[in-house]
């Protein structure tokens, strides 16, 4: 029987792997299984094939980001169905995109009066979404599309330096929170004494409120949490018609309302601010994400004894965020959460499930007496009381302007000030990915100066060093260094054949001896032994160009010896270069 062949032909329309197009409901789970998110396409029915393959995009892209991130990207593409409505009813389908139609849409974005950074946003989310189509599933886009390549450059040219404080003024703000944090804590560790001295056995017993003497604080305080949960019951409960509970509304009035008997039993929003200030200044974690800070968040160094780690999720960030801290101070990180912890505690019988692990729990003490993670406008709001309260004002005397954000911005800055403005060290701090992100932090005119200024010195200390003018300090730090060994700027060099510098070997010349003057801010003084120092560089080169292989000199030495000779030396005056000729020429190493 005949041996038969392997078929190694493909079928020519394969099932595709990663779904059909046609459900305009996306959902996402949480690690656990439980529904997390749910962002419904059909708001866009105007154009539906294309909100089909948008959401397939959508749901396949965006499996592995944060809520916050899918959220802001879903509110985004509003503005390409917007376009789409506005411009062309031909277009049914993502397949009738093509290079002109984006094109449109990004001259349609320049057309809003948005900032350059929103826009970009905007075109961002969008060709995310196309760029997963061509990649995953092309016959799903038109087969020529090309995506227009930096749509928006220098995006964050026009962008606003973010918002920061002095150190004055951050210093004012941590010593009004200090203040804060303090007395709300020996307010709520007070509440705690009172409660250890009375019988709340029998208060939980007592059915009868009148047989209970209301004026004694701590009885007060016992029965709010024997009988209500630790949360202060509202006024429609206490003087409910024939409940009884009359004695005990005007009780609460004696001892100072609603929100001072709370503050004996738990954290209120305008005790939890201080916190967060506190916290958010030394950590530099983003608003959000300083909000949004779990109950677990602190926990022990691997290796370093005495520290703690505390850990968070940032939205835009797939990766986490740590920073350690030593219990050395009472208002240190790890002290801070550990109050919070327990100020929040009796707050979690009562918390939705989805709140529950959070750190920055709320009871309303007016209204319905939700608990729950501090809103965001209530965590602005407080503030902007807490700027009031303390009467903080900046360097103009005018009303601080204090934000959460303000707090990892101006952290960043003054830690930049205290690293030697090194901002690769503060990159690292404030855990970007690129030093340009940090620098859009740290750009602000104060920085600016001193940049200038160490700027300044350097190139002070260049000159000084050549002239043999600089101070005696100075001159023991370089007293290492040979002065024949100085190249033609004014730079020296300890030694150029030891091979330091990256992708060098000891004993060969450093590929980059001689080039230190072609840099455009070289310092190269009007100095007769300068001028003499040149000169010789000069001979040695034009004798190199005899002995070196021709494409090495043009490579290596061509364009020095060019700048040397048409733009360098005839800068010195005549009376220099006759004082230099008399004297001896220096000698230089080996041009290899």
């Amino acid at each position: 029987m005949a041996q038969r062949r392997k078929d190694y032909r493909l079928d020519p329309s394969p099932v595709g792997l990663v779904g059909v197009p046609g459900s305009l409901v996306v959902n996402f789970l949480d690690p656990n299984g439980r529904p997390e998110s749910s962002f419904d396409f059909t708001v866009y029915r105007t154009a539906p094939r294309i909100a089909a393959e948008i959401a397939l995009a959508f749901r396949h892209h965006h499996a592995g980001h944060s809520p916050a991130t899918r959220e802001g990207a879903f509110n985004t593409l509003s503005r390409w169905f917007a376009f789409l409505n506005d411009h062309t009813s031909e277009i049914t389908s993502m397949g009738d995109v093509d290079t002109a139609v984006l094109h449109a849409f990004i001259a349609w974005l320049n057309a809003k009066p948005w900032t350059k950074s929103s826009r970009h946003g905007s075109w961002s989310v969008l060709k995310q979404m196309i760029g997963w189509l061509k990649h995953n599933r092309p016959d799903l886009v038109a087969c020529d599309l090309e995506i227009p390549f930096n749509a928006f450059p220098r995006k964050n040219a026009e962008t606003r330096p973010r918002e920061a404080l002095s150190r004055s003024e951050m210093e004012a703000v941590l010593a009004a929170a200090r203040k804060d944090i303090e007395a709300s804590w020996a307010t709520f560790q007070r509440g705690k004494a009172l409660l250890s001295q009375v019988d709340r056995e029998a208060i939980a017993r007592e059915r009868d409120l009148s047989r209970l003497n209301l004026d004694d604080l701590g009885v007060m305080l016992a029965v709010i949490v024997e009988h209500y949960g630790g949360l202060m019951p509202p006024q429609n409960v206490t003087l409910k018609r024939g409940s009884g509970r009359w004695r005990l509304h005007f009780a609460s009035v004696r001892h100072g309302g609603n929100q001072k008997l709370s503050s004996y039993l738990h954290a209120l929003p305008e005790t939890l601010i201080p916190y967060m200030i506190a916290i958010g200044a030394q950590s530099y974690a983003n608003p959000e994400a300083l909000r949004d800070l779990r109950r677990d968040c602190m926990s022990d160094h691997l290796l370093l004894e005495g520290r703690e780690v505390m850990t968070w999720s940032k939205g835009r960030s797939s990766r986490l965020q740590r920073r350690s801290f030593l219990r050395d101070k009472s208002l240190s990180v790890p002290n801070l959460v550990d109050r919070v912890l327990e100020m929040t505690a009796g707050l979690l019988p009562h918390v939705p499930a989805d709140d529950r692990d959070r750190l920055f729990l709320v009871a309303s003490i007016n209204g319905s007496r939700a608990t729950q993670l501090i809103p965001n406008y209530l965590a602005s709001k407080h503030v902007r009381l807490f700027v009031q309260r303390h009467d903080l004002v900046d360097e103009k005397g005018d009303p601080l302007a204090l934000t959460l954000a303000a707090l990892r911005t101006t952290g960043l800055t003054l830690a930049h000030e205290a690293l030697g403005h090194d901002i690769l060290k503060t990159q690292v701090l404030a855990n970007h990915v690129t030093p340009d992100t940090t620098q859009r932090y740290i750009d602000r005119p104060i920085v600016r100066r001193a940049q200038e200024r160490i700027v300044g010195d350097l190139q002070a200390r260049f000159v000084d060093i050549v002239r043999g003018t600089d101070a005696p300090e100075r001159r023991d730090e370089i007293s290492a260094t040979d002065a024949a060994y100085a190249t033609a700027a004014g730079f020296t060099c300890k030694d150029p054949l030891a091979g330091v510098g990256e992708g060098q070997k000891v004993g060969r010349l450093c590929t980059a001896w001689l080039g230190c003057f072609t840099c455009p801010n070289a310092v190269i003084p009007l100095d007769p032994d300068v001028l003499a120092r040149l000169i010789s560089t000069r001979d040695a080169l034009v004798a190199a160009r005899q002995e070196l292989a021709p494409d090495r000199w043009r490579l290596l030495y061509a364009p020095k010896l060019e700048i040397l000779e048409n733009d360098i030396l005839p800068r010195f005056s005549s009376e220099l270069h006759l004082a230099a000729s008399m004297k001896e020429a220096p000698a230089l190493p080996v041009i290899e």
